[in-house]
């Protein structure tokens, strides 16, 4: 995902994000999982995420709806963590 303007990199991270989703044996503990694996690949993909912007009801939100196929909803919240 390296060399990515920000929103290709959110849609792709958005769909990776919801296959990692719908695998993950756990539900408790996902979110945490997810978004700190999300960091690491974020930055070794050279996009520093800005999580002031993070609104967390939001992101559960959109990885619900990205359960049920939705990849855009997370990809816009995404995208907002991947810009400056």
């Amino acid at each position: 995902m390296q060399g990515l303007d920000a929103d290709v990199f959110a849609r792709k991270a958005a769909h990776f994000l919801s296959e990692l989703n719908v695998i993950h044996a756990f539900r408790e503990g996902n979110g945490r999982a997810q978004l700190s694996f999300f960091a690491v690949m974020a930055d070794y993909a050279g996009h520093r995420l800005n999580f002031e912007n993070l609104d967390p009801d939001a992101m559960l939100d959109a990885m619900i709806a990205s359960f049920d196929g939705n990849e855009d909803f997370p990809a816009t919240v995404i995208a907002k963590l991947a810009r400056p």
